[in-house]
C-alpha cells in the first residue's frame, strides 16, 4: 500500500476522530508517533487494520468507511499528482485516463506500486464501464475515488456495480454515469 494513501486515511481519521484516535489508530498498527511517507510502501494489513479500528470507533461499515475515505482523499491526491490529469479532460475523460496516464505516472514517482488492473470503457458520452480487477479487492476505494473526482469536476454522478469481487464475482464492474 502507497504511503500517499494511508496518510490520507490518516487525515481522514483525524476528521473523523480527532488527534485522540489518530493517536488510537497508530497504537493498532505500531507506528507510534510515526505517520507515513508517500513514497513509500506499507503492508497492505495497515489499512485495514486502521478502517477496521474506525469502524468500531464510528459503528460504521467498512466497506462504508473506504468508499468515504476514498472520496475524501482526491484533492490529496490531485494536489500531488494533479501534473499528470489533463487540465482539458472532462470527468469521463480523467475517468477513461486513469489506467493509461495517471497509474504508470504513480508508478514512476513510486516504483514500488501496485496499482490495481482497471479497463475502462466509454458507453456513449456520458458514461463509462471499469472493469476492475486486484488482489486486495478495494473496490469501495474505486468507488469513492470516483465520487471523489465527480465533486472535484462538479457534476453528479450515478454509480452502479454490476459485478462484485466483495460479493464473489471474479472482477468488480463499476458503471458510471455523468447527464449532463
Amino acid at each position: 500500500m502507497q504511503g500517499i494513501f494511508l496518510d490520507e486515511l490518516e487525515k481522514f481519521v483525524v476528521r473523523e476522530l480527532g488527534q485522540t484516535g489518530l493517536a488510537r489508530v497508530r497504537g493498532l498498527t505500531g507506528r507510534g508517533t510515526s505517520g507515513y511517507r508517500f513514497d513509500a510502501s506499507y503492508p497492505d494489513d495497515e489499512l485495514k487494520l486502521i478502517i477496521r479500528g474506525l469502524a468500531e470507533a464510528t459503528a460504521t461499515h467498512p466497506e462504508d468507511l473506504m468508499e468515504q475515505y476514498a472520496e475524501a482523499m482526491v484533492p490529496g491526491l490531485l494536489e500531488v499528482y494533479g501534473f499528470l490529469v489533463d487540465p482539458r479532460w472532462s470527468f469521463i475523460d480523467f475517468l477513461v485516463n486513469t489506467q493509461d496516464v495517471i497509474h504508470k505516472g504513480l508508478k514512476v514517482s513510486s516504483p514500488a506500486a501496485k496499482p490495481p488492473d482497471m479497463q475502462v470503457q466509454r458507453i456513449g458520452a456520458e458514461g463509462v464501464a471499469i472493469f476492475y480487477r486486484s488482489k486486495r479487492r478495494l473496490c469501495p476505494v474505486a468507488k469513492g475515488i470516483i465520487r471523489g473526482a465527480a465533486a472535484h469536476y462538479q457534476v453528479q454522478v450515478v454509480i452502479g456495480e454490476e459485478r462484485c469481487m466483495l460479493r464473489g464475482d471474479p472482477e468488480c464492474v463499476i458503471t458510471v454515469s455523468a447527464p449532463q
